[in-house]
């Protein structure tokens, strides 16, 4: 090829869509049109044993998705998903399991951001509480010794609050914020299994279970446990049962 022939890729203007798949980007967009159809036709079917199968099944998928997607995104260096998230197929995959950086608030070209803002695959499964609870392990502390018997850390996960406290060989996770107002519970002071709340003379959680110490509040919980490489694991949105002594 000669010079003149030959292209510099730099020179090359991004497009809407700089990654290439089987669809365009319309026939990626009629796709979704057509699965939010379907999916909703399905919502206002009756109840019945084929449809909480079925929803049961998408639930199984969803998890096996956001799981996978969720340790994807984490080994990506710095910057990548900001670039990759312009291809609109990507950028609906991210949306749809939460995973979009919070900087991402402007149109893509000149599209609205969300043509179809999600598929409602996760609102339409059966839930007692208000907002879909999607369990799953995050890492606390790569090695348990990191935290000494008697100690606890204030550490953010999934933009939760939490302090990790540690009495012996045993770990316990509760929200860092005070039951009575929502303040932060930094310099909170840890006694066995007795949180004292920085804010409010008196006021005494316990550890082990969440609830307050001669008071009807109650902080939220979270399971804990040390995985096979030593690694101190936090469980959010998962049900927690109380370790306490059987007497």
């Amino acid at each position: 090829m000669a010079d003149a022939d030959q292209v510099d890729p730099h020179d090359i203007p991004e497009r809407s869509q700089a990654l290439v798949g089987y669809m365009s980007n319309d026939e990626w967009d009629e796709l979704l049109a057509g699965v939010n159809s379907l999916i909703q036709q399905m919502d206002e079917l009756p109840a019945g044993d084929v449809k909480g199968a079925v929803f049961e099944l998408l639930t199984g998928v969803d998890a096996i998705h956001r799981e996978a997607l969720r340790r994807l995104v984490r080994l990506f260096k710095e910057g990548v998903l900001e670039k990759v998230i312009s291809d609109p197929a990507i950028h609906t995959l991210m949306e749809l399991y939460d995973l979009l950086p919070e900087q991402t608030e402007e149109p893509l070209g000149d599209k609205p951001k969300s043509k179809f803002p999600t598929i409602p695959i996760r609102v339409l499964v059966p839930s007692s509480s208000s907002r879909n609870r999607f369990p799953h392990w995050l890492p606390a502390l790569q090695r348990r010794d990191e935290l000494a018997s008697g100690m606890f850390r204030t550490l953010t996960l999934d933009d939760h609050p939490i302090l990790l406290c540690r009495r012996e060989d045993k770990f316990f996770a509760v929200e860092s914020l005070c039951a009575r107002d929502g303040s932060p519970m930094n310099g909170a002071t840890l006694s066995t299994f007795t949180l004292a709340c920085p804010n409010h003379p008196g006021c005494y959680y316990d550890v082990r279970q969440g609830t307050r110490i001669g008071g009807s509040e109650k902080i939220v919980c979270y399971p804990v446990k040390v995985d096979e490489d030593d690694r101190v694991l936090v469980g959010l949105d998962m049900d927690f049962t109380p370790d306490l002594p059987s007497f």
